[in-house]
């Protein structure tokens, strides 16, 4: 292999891996927004939140592997977390509770299993 083809090689590594840190970069982190509540499904079944002390609304349901969110209004707050059994998913069970202020919102994933639910706070 001449010089002048491996050093363009590596190059076009070079520029492959820079573009691949900048396109890494611009995704943002799992991180929460303001006046925003999201839940993502990150379990093996179907999730959704409500938000009670902000006029009772909630998230339409986010099927594993989805995000579904809603806008807040100032205050703190909290919101509930359920999921939905796999076999019956007109029922619902409780995940857990999230406490947070609408002016930091709260980004979380209810993961686990039907049987051994988890919220997690992503920040």
């Amino acid at each position: 292999m001449s010089k002048t083809s491996k050093g363009a090689r590596v190059a076009v590594a070079a520029v492959a891996l820079t573009g691949f840190g900048i396109a890494a970069a611009a995704v943002p982190a799992a991180a929460a927004v303001p006046h925003t509540f999201k839940i993502c499904a990150y379990g093996n079944y179907s999730a959704y939140g409500e938000v009670p002390q902000q006029g009772g609304f909630s998230t339409t349901v986010a099927f594993p592997g989805e995000c579904q969110q809603i806008s807040l209004i100032n205050g703190s707050t909290y919101a509930k977390v359920y999921g939905l059994w796999n076999t019956h998913p007109q029922d619902s069970f409780y995940v857990g509770t999230a406490h947070f202020s609408a002016g930091t919102g709260w980004t979380g994933g209810a993961e686990g299993t039907t049987t051994a639910p988890v919220l997690v706070n992503f920040g």
